[in-house]
């Protein structure tokens, strides 16, 4: 009896922990406002009209429905550009997505381009893209959503179309360049917050190159005499030699590199000068998880969830004389030297989530000691083959994206080597024709021994709250 009353208890405990989970799941599941994606769109906005009301679509947390907008006098900005689509107006309001713009007159509103909005007296920025909500925590959106799905409440606004409001002038304010800056002609502003003492007249957008491809930043502006990122002033001067950069798909660290002094910035945070000059290893970023540099005195990374820079150890490249032989692999006539990006992961058993991402230098085992001849490209930019002795290998850049995780791999038939190398005259290689090749073994990982490693490790599921 006594051991009965045990496991009822035990089956009583398990059920009420798992009904929170279960309503959670089931409110999470539920979202009324989805319907209104088969409403009439307003043009190509983001706004739909669905069963005699107003949705503004806010990626990524689905349609939200306008209680204040009147369906009949309601209309998106006509704007001949992609931005501008997430605002409108009508007879009383204008919107940024979802929210009222307040202090607005909609009838004298005009679109004034990258995602600025005036009336002739008062002046908005509203984002093209929508963002986190800042001010809601992740217990304060888990409670909403209840309430939500309970029909208690509101839907969480854990997604928003930011804006901010621009102080008032005398003169209109225009866009400036391309996207997110305007001007009143004295003063200049990013996203709706003030770029100090810039000049409007000279700032342009810094030149930046990204996987080998030239173009501006997004992020860094000059203006003949000082630099920014974004609406920050930064502690260097302007010069034609200033090169904005990003590596792979480390979308949220943009780099600048001042080639005066050898200073590295990622947005506003500086390198420290005491072991400058910097030199970035690989521009490239199929293969890497951090932008790995060789300073005066070691190698060191940005470690974006400390925000900080941080010594991975020794410099291997030290002693000089090494040839790239790809973007991510270096040969000195003695050693071969790769990088390498890697990822952990904690089991589904354990909840998930990632755990730590790291770039490696890692050292060839047994490499030949003879030269190293380039025997041609793979079609579409796949990689290269090479040549060491008898020996022959492919040296990959397209990377973990592409299942493919290695930067260096050994071709184990002649086979292989004459299909890789006759794709250039073929046009005839797809991805799924090199990840075959590693499957089959014909493209081996050779052995290696780890250098050093920079290393970001990410933290656990509690710190959401």
């Amino acid at each position: 009896m006594q051991k009965r009353t045990r496991w009822i208890g035990i089956v009583l405990a398990l059920v009420i922990a798992g009904l929170p989970m279960s309503l959670l799941i089931f409110v999470l599941d539920d979202d009324p406002y989805a319907a209104a994606d088969k409403g009439e769109s307003y043009r190509a906005s983001i706004y739909k009209h669905y069963q005699g009301g107003v949705y503004a679509a806010v990626p990524s947390n689905g349609y939200y429905r306008m209680d204040e907008a009147h369906p009949e006098s309601f209309r998106p900005f006509d704007t001949p550009v992609y931005d501008g689509r997430q605002a409108a107006k009508d007879a009383r309001h204008v919107y940024c997505g979802n929210r009222i713009l307040p202090g607005m007159s909609p009838a004298s509103t005009q679109y004034l381009g990258n995602s600025y909005f005036g009336d002739g007296s008062t002046t908005y920025y509203c984002s093209l893209f929508s963002v986190v909500n800042p001010d809601l925590s992740s217990v304060q959106e888990v409670w909403q959503t209840i309430l939500f799905g309970m029909g208690r409440g509101a839907k969480p606004q854990n997604y928003l179309y930011p804006f901010a409001a621009l102080p008032a002038s005398a003169r209109p304010y225009r866009a400036l360049l391309d996207r997110d800056l305007a001007t009143d002609g004295a003063k200049v502003f990013y996203r709706g917050r003030e770029v100090p003492q810039a000049n409007p007249d000279t700032l342009r957008r810094l030149p930046a190159s990204r996987d080998g491809r030239e173009l501006l930043s997004d992020d860094f502006f000059g203006d003949g005499r000082r630099v920014y990122f974004h609406e920050s002033l930064l502690p260097l001067s302007d010069d034609p030699a200033l090169r904005a950069f990003k590596v792979g798909d480390l979308d949220r660290e943009p780099y600048l590199y001042d080639p005066r002094d050898g200073m590295v910035y990622v947005g506003t945070h500086a390198f420290d000068a005491a072991h400058a000059p910097y030199r970035l290893l690989s521009k490239d970023g199929q293969h890497v998880k951090q932008a790995l540099f060789a300073g005066r005195d070691g190698i060191y990374f940005y470690n974006g969830q400390k925000r900080r820079m941080e010594r991975a150890g020794d410099d291997p490249f030290a002693s000089g004389g090494f040839t790239a032989l790809s973007p991510f692999v270096f040969w000195d006539g003695k050693q071969v030297l790769f990088l390498k990006g890697a990822e952990s992961w904690r089991s589904s058993r354990g909840g998930g989530g990632l755990i730590s991402r790291s770039t490696l230098i890692k050292r060839l085992k047994d490499a030949p000691s003879g030269e190293w001849k380039k025997l041609g490209d793979v079609y579409h930019q796949f990689g290269s083959v090479w040549q060491n002795g008898d020996q022959r290998y492919y040296l990959d850049q397209t990377g973990s994206s592409q299942l493919v995780f290695s930067p260096i791999y050994r071709i184990m038939d002649r086979e292989t080597a004459d299909f890789l190398l006759r794709s250039q005259q073929t046009l005839d290689i797809r991805m799924d024709d090199i990840r075959k090749l590693l499957r089959s073994g014909k493209l081996a990982v050779p052995a290696s021994d780890e250098v050093l490693e920079a290393k970001v490790r990410y933290r656990g599921f509690l710190s959401w709250f």
